[in-house]
């Protein structure tokens, strides 16, 4: 066996970060990658069957699934290492000369929000008014919002991702200091529809995280969550929008979407309130309208009662300003699509637009 910091080393005192965050990757693939952002992939051969660990790892697969282990050793004898992945799922910090990254909600909904995303949204909401009518009245989620969550996520299907999938989770899942075991799940996920035929194992692409298809679904949510909009017994989220429409439906109201319930309010904050208190910690609302009211924090669209479940999402600017919204339990539950209030608030703009 080589010796496998032979080829994997340690990212430079710069990639560390924070806390001792240190991503192992083979160096020249890495400054290849980092100086070509503009390339979705840079591929590296890598012999990854010589490690312990993913052997390991394809054993407890194999018995567990029942998949045959010859089987699996086929797949990854012609994997190879997906560096570009590993530096976009865990970027590494500002250098010293660098000022800090600061997030911005308007930068950030101009990518996701656009007019020309709502102009495409209104047409792929006609083009398949039958499944999303069908869809809403099954899931009770609006059109507009399955809608507006394809369309931030692939902007109706036109961008799905070009890298490897096998070769882009068994990256992550081995190499990855962060959500390793996310990722290792993920993987055995994937292994699992590739032998049950649900996709090409050795063709499919998706995001450099692995997701899938129109919707992008991780290989988990497709196997727990996807639907057929036929009869068809595999779900094919690849290729089939009306398949991609019900699927999302099914996520959400999987996930507790509540029809006919608000989703949000942006907050108007009293100059003596203190906002910050009331964001949520979790991805769940934790107090109430009227405790937010008697902070001083109102909505600006009354759409809440005062016993609602409700608090505070924060959208910061890169000048230091904050935007607020009074978050109830449907806007949570987007937060499962995606762990990020800006995502979740994203979609929900989108869909106020393509409902417009």
């Amino acid at each position: 066996m080589k010796n496998r910091r032979s080829v994997l080393c340690k990212l430079s005192a710069l990639a560390l970060g924070a806390g001792g965050l240190a991503a192992l990757l083979p160096r020249q693939a890495l400054a290849q990658a980092a100086a070509n952002p503009g390339r979705t992939t840079d591929r590296q051969a890598y012999n990854w069957l010589e490690r312990k660990d993913v052997r390991q790892f394809l054993a407890e697969v194999s018995r567990k699934h029942q998949l045959p282990m010859e089987w699996l050793e086929k797949q990854f004898r012609a994997v190879g290492i997906q560096p570009r992945a590993l530096l976009l799922i865990n970027p590494p910090p500002p250098g010293p000369d660098e000022p800090p990254r600061k997030r911005s909600w308007i930068k950030y909904l101009s990518q996701h929000a656009d007019a020309i995303r709502v102009q495409e949204g209104r047409e792929f909401l006609k083009r398949y008014q039958k499944t999303f009518d069908q869809t809403s009245r099954q899931s009770g989620v609006p059109a507009s919002v399955i809608a507006a969550i394809i369309g931030v996520e692939t902007r109706y299907g036109k961008f799905t991702g070009r890298f490897p999938t096998l070769e882009t989770l068994t990256t992550l899942a081995f190499e990855s200091p962060r959500r390793a075991d996310f990722f290792r799940s993920e993987l055995e996920a994937l292994l699992i529809m590739g032998h049950q035929g649900v996709i090409d194992l050795p063709s499919v692409q998706g995001s450099f995280a692995g997701a899938l298809g129109i919707p992008q679904f991780m290989p988990s949510s497709w196997r727990n969550f996807a639907l057929g909009a036929g009869e068809s017994a595999k779900p094919d989220l690849l290729a089939s929008f009306d398949d991609a429409i019900v699927s999302v439906g099914n996520f959400l109201k999987r996930h507790g979407w509540k029809a006919g319930e608000p989703s949000h309010s942006p907050a108007i904050i009293s100059a003596k309130s203190d906002p910050t208190r009331f964001v949520a910690p979790k991805l769940e609302p934790i107090h109430t309208v009227l405790e937010l009211q008697k902070a001083g924090i109102e909505q600006q669209i009354k759409r809440f009662t005062l016993s609602s479940a409700a608090s505070l999402i924060d959208l910061p600017e890169a000048d230091d300003t904050v935007q607020y919204w009074i978050a109830g339990h449907n806007f949570f539950v987007i937060t499962q699509y995606n762990r990020s209030f800006m995502y979740a608030a994203a979609v929900l703009t989108l869909s106020e637009q393509l409902s417009a």
